[in-house]
């Protein structure tokens, strides 16, 4: 192992830190000690098949005890040498946590989890510790910041999955369980453009299904939940731009998909109340506080669940 890879391991976090532990085993091969001469692709699959390997069998215990790990590993990270690698090695670890957590187990628990452990990291500006979003970018001086989604990509597998976020995945394989969770901690309000999300769910291909205890989900049914948890979040949905798509011949998943998308989000006024939910939860998206936030304001249970897409 080279110097400043000692002094890495030395700085970084204890020993008994998973981390920690991969990047002694990457070290360990003699053609990858010289990281200025190899590059990421001759250790990633090293560190994709270690992680794999435990995320294949992990519990929810587990779950958390591996993403405190991974937090303390770049927190107490100081080794500078070799920065790039950090960088690299980070990266290929989020990737396959990312990929496991939303591709492979689809567990709401799983994803709710993951949330709660990362979203007070949104403003890091390293984008290594929120793991879900990458943070704030600013275009210009005249233009809004806005949000960039970070995405996964299978490893080895060059794929349609290839550079998605995890909501837009969630969107493709209308997983309703976990659609609802990512929109309450405010997902959808932070996309660029969320009728983008809408079209998803309605028109994209249904070659995917999932598992969910041995039986397969009635995909429909599943996208018609969430067209509504969408109308529960955006104060319109383009009819046009779906129509559109339509006449260029793409067939929606559902047939009667006008149904449920509510009138007052494309052709009659939205109701006041739902501005009002928009307007509260953009102001404690602001301040990062969905959906822990909602349960703190001093409103009766029946709204405060109301804010919180529950109706």
């Amino acid at each position: 192992m080279s110097k400043s890879s000692k002094l890495c391991c030395k700085t970084s976090c204890p020993r008994s830190n998973i981390f920690c532990s991969l990047i002694d085993k990457v070290f360990k091969r003699p053609s990858l000690q010289s990281l200025h001469q190899w590059g990421y692709h001759c250790y990633e699959p090293r560190v994709y098949r270690t992680l794999a390997k435990i995320l294949r069998y992990i519990d929810l215990e587990g779950f958390d005890l591996l993403l405190s790990d991974y937090i303390a590993f770049v927190e107490k990270s100081r080794c500078r040498s070799e920065l790039n690698f950090n960088l690299e090695f980070t990266e290929i670890c989020v990737n396959t946590i990312l990929y496991w957590v939303f591709a492979r187990k689809g567990n709401p628990d799983f994803v709710e989890l993951l949330l709660k452990k990362t979203k007070d990291y949104v403003q890091d500006r390293s984008f290594n510790l929120a793991l879900i979003w990458r943070g704030l970018e600013c275009k210009s001086r005249k233009s809004r910041n806005t949000w960039i989604n970070r995405t996964f990509t299978p490893v080895y597998c060059p794929s349609p999955l290839s550079g998605i976020t995890p909501l837009l995945y969630v969107a493709q394989t209308r997983q309703s369980n976990i659609l609802k969770i990512l929109l309450q901690y405010g997902i959808l309000e932070r996309e660029n453009n969320p009728v983008n999300i809408v079209l998803t769910i309605l028109l994209y291909p249904s070659r995917v299904r999932i598992m969910v205890d041995h039986e397969l989900v009635d995909i429909e049914e599943d996208a018609k939940t969430c067209l509504v948890l969408c109308s529960r979040v955006l104060s319109t949905i383009s009819i046009r731009e779906i129509e559109m798509q339509l006449s260029l011949g793409r067939r929606p998943i559902i047939s009667n998909w006008l149904d449920y998308i509510p009138s007052t989000r494309y052709k009659d006024p939205c109701e006041l109340l739902h501005l009002c939910r928009i307007t509260i939860r953009a102001q404690l998206l602001t301040n990062n506080m969905l959906p822990n936030g909602i349960f703190s304001l001093l409103i009766p249970v029946r709204l405060q669940n109301y804010l919180n897409l529950e109706s």
